[in-house]
């Protein structure tokens, strides 16, 4: 299995990406009823024709952010996004944001453009993200190292669902430039990666050449709770 899974990855290789991610990060009171009137929002005509992935995640770990969900957005184009961003202005959602305005409080609404992007497209190998948000100071020199180390992983079979690069073009640009991320099919698989990443010599490598040009800033990891779209 192991190797059949590396090989789908390695026909998957990274890429420079087009498009954007939007993440609005909330925190919910009453998670059912979010949960609920967000579902019949997506499954009506509003939401079949949206014309972006939708991912509604559950943040298991995200340090002293108040948010404990996040909607985000996968845009192919700048088309795309625009028109997604201007549905909001719509009756339809409108409503939606009456329905659950006594169970949320929006924490951060965040736009990213897409750099690097790879990996396996299969939501089973994609139920949970672990999320690096960064300072960066030489975006240019950090991408081909991240890149090196991406290609690294990926050989030792130690990413199991997709991977990025994106970088950080509208909302609180003072807490991070950059995020990197990594999908896999559960917590446990989740926390493995990260700790085999961690001691590995790809990264070790990586770290010496990125130390003084990044700066962590936050991890957090999200499970998925529904798709949209996908």
């Amino acid at each position: 299995m192991k190797k059949l899974l590396l090989s789908l990855m390695l026909i998957s290789p990274l890429t420079f990406a087009d498009g954007y991610i939007a993440t609005y990060s909330i925190e919910v009171s009453d998670v059912q009823k979010f949960a609920g009137s967000f579902d019949k929002l997506m499954k009506s005509d509003w939401g079949t024709s949206f014309p972006g992935v939708v991912t509604l995640g559950h943040y298991a770990f995200n340090g002293y952010d108040d948010a404990s969900h996040a909607v985000i957005i996968s845009y192919d184009s700048e088309a795309d996004m625009a028109k997604g961003t201007e549905s909001f202005y719509t009756p339809e959602f409108g409503a939606f944001l009456a329905s659950v305005s006594d169970v949320t409080e929006p924490v951060e609404q965040a736009l990213n453009r897409k750099l690097i992007s790879g990996g396996v497209d299969d939501a089973d190998m994609n139920k949970v993200y672990t999320i690096y948000r960064m300072q960066v100071s030489d975006a240019g020199d950090y991408s081909e190292a991240w890149s090196d180390l991406i290609d690294a992983q990926v050989k030792a079979g130690n990413i199991e669902g997709n991977y990025g690069l994106r970088a950080h073009i509208a909302g609180q640009s003072n807490f991070y430039s950059h995020y990197a991320f990594t999908g896999s099919s559960s917590i446990e698989s989740a926390v493995t990666g990260n700790k085999n990443l961690l001691s590995s010599k790809s990264f070790e490598k990586f770290a010496k050449k990125v130390s003084d040009s990044r700066r962590i800033v936050q991890t957090s990891m999200v499970v998925v709770l529904a798709r949209y779209n996908y």
